[in-house]
């Protein structure tokens, strides 16, 4: 439509058009709500189950953590407290003392090196393997060492039993760490399906949200049109016949009110100045 022929229309036939077109959208809008609705119904309980699967992976593969960092840390005070035993046998001259290359051995260097890296950056899955592993085989020596001897000192057979649990909760630490890289794709798959119907759920919503949006925006758009039209349209026309009368435009009287905002906010500011240097004189 041309500016001439927007001009020549009466403010009825333009608030009838206005009006239809709100109509038309009232009409066409809930048949599309109804569908991003039933999409967003399909949509959340996929999203929710996700969360749960993932959520409860995520509180299996905690408790199992804790499992193996319990029984690692339980095993590494057990082997301390029967290398002491040991010591203290060696000092009190009750076995010859052993042999230096692993009763003080770069194994032992290698597993307080490993849990320093433990401790330091808290490790990935090979890490705590090596460590295990490590431990493992540094119990596994100090037991044959323990077997080799033949006395049947009370100190000797504590020494060994806290070897054996030490080494029994190695096993446990091992098999928790296993089952921890069984659940690392199982655990991935979980937390993508997770996202991927999470992502789903916020854009069903989010239509759906806009969808009533527009709906209500429509129905307030009809509503207020044909009161005008049932009406009069002199509220709408305020602003016409005041320029008609000579009087500023809506958009003269905001640049006028801004003007003077601005010239009252500069007077302020220049007595605030003022006083200031009036105070420091």
């Amino acid at each position: 439509m041309r500016p001439e022929e927007l001009l020549d229309m009466t403010p009825a036939l333009l608030a009838k058009s206005i009006l239809h077109r709100r109509e038309r959208l009232a009409e066409t809008i809930p048949e599309q709500l109804d569908a991003r609705q039933e999409e967003l119904r399909a949509a959340e309980p996929l999203a929710r189950s996700a969360k749960e699967q993932r959520d409860g992976l995520n509180a299996k593969v905690a408790n199992l953590k804790k499992e193996r960092n319990t029984a690692r840390d339980t095993a590494k005070k057990l082997f301390e407290q029967a290398r002491e035993l040991r010591e203290n046998i060696t000092s009190t001259g009750g076995v010859q003392k052993a042999n230096p290359e692993w009763a003080q051995n770069k194994l032992d260097e290698k597993l307080k090196a490993i849990e320093h890296e433990l401790e330091t950056n808290s490790g990935n899955h090979k890490t705590e393997q090596k460590y295990i592993a490590e431990m493992k085989a540094l119990i596994r020596k100090h037991e044959e060492w323990v077997e080799s001897r033949k006395d049947n000192q009370e100190e000797h057979t504590e020494m060994k039993s806290k070897y054996a649990d030490a080494r029994k909760q190695l096993e446990i630490a091992e098999k928790a760490h296993q089952a921890l890289l069984d659940h690392a794709s199982e655990n991935e798959y979980f937390h993508n399906t997770y996202l991927e119907q999470e992502a789903h759920r916020r854009r069903a919503d989010a239509r759906t949200k806009r969808l009533a949006q527009a709906l209500d925006s429509s129905q307030r758009g009809i509503e207020h049109w044909q009161n005008h039209i049932n009406g009069n349209f002199e509220v709408l026309l305020e602003n016409f016949n005041r320029v008609q009368k000579g009087e500023p435009s809506s958009h003269a009287r905001r640049r006028q009110r801004k003007s003077k905002d601005k010239e009252a906010t500069q007077s302020r500011t220049k007595k605030q100045e003022q006083k200031g240097k009036g105070e420091e004189e």
